[in-house]
């Protein structure tokens, strides 16, 4: 009775799209759960995981990315972009489990990251953090952690710069607003170690190049990228 009083009083709603929905338990509407599709490894580039016809898309065949590969769970959509928003800024604790469950089903299916060690949560800078409260992307990849046994290091990069938000900036002014805004954390040893970066959404990539860039001066081994959505 008490849990009917309180679906009354509080409907379970979308976490997309805020429709109301019948039992609690789901996540998204009938709607919204329909336009999630899970990404479609068969016809992506080996690097950067960006959809082409062939082994390496254009872009990877013009640019020198120093990471080794890059996957996503999802292609972006008004569903999955809405349910990061909504992460991101309203800070709904059921969305991060939701997305968690999807990133260790889609690490569980593909081996490409079989060999990982550390894995790394985009930092955001200290000042955006306590604006915030809490990083999301630190938030998801403590659970793929210790689901998988790998190492959390949440600073083992330390973002130097306050950067403007990345959402309206093209490609060289995303590369421009990034660059030297990492720095590493010396009480780290990361020779010869696998790292994969994590983060929400993989657009240009030039945030994780630029953290790739540093990894890669203090001797990472190989280093992944792993993003809830792809954009582009």
């Amino acid at each position: 009775m008490l849990q009917s009083f309180i679906n009354i009083l509080f409907p379970p709603v979308c976490l997309s799209c805020n429709k109301r929905i019948k039992h609690k338990t789901d996540s998204l509407c009938n709607d919204c759960n329909e336009k999630l599709k899970d990404f479609l490894d068969n016809s992506i580039c080996d690097i950067c995981g960006a959809p082409k016809n062939g082994n390496v898309c254009h872009v990877c065949k013009t640019s020198l990315f120093s990471f080794d590969n890059a996957r996503s769970v999802f292609m972006i959509n008004n569903v999955i972009r809405n349910l990061i928003h909504n992460y991101k800024y309203r800070d709904l604790p059921k969305i991060g489990k939701f997305l968690s469950a999807y990133a260790i089903e889609y690490i569980k299916k593909n081996k490409i990251f079989r060999d990982v060690d550390i894995i790394l949560p985009v930092p955001l800078h200290k000042v955006k953090k306590r604006i915030r409260g809490f990083n999301q992307s630190e938030i998801v990849a403590k659970k793929i952690s210790r689901y998988f046994g790998w190492e959390l290091a949440t600073d083992l990069i330390i973002r130097k710069k306050f950067t403007e938000t990345q959402t309206k900036l093209s490609k060289k002014q995303r590369e421009k607003n990034v660059g030297n805004a990492f720095k590493f954390n010396p009480k780290y040893k990361i020779e010869n170690k696998n790292i994969m970066i994590f983060d929400d959404v993989f657009t240009t990539g030039s945030t994780v190049n630029s953290i790739s860039n540093v990894l890669k001066r203090h001797n990472a081994k190989k280093i992944y990228v792993f993003t809830i959505a792809r954009a582009g």
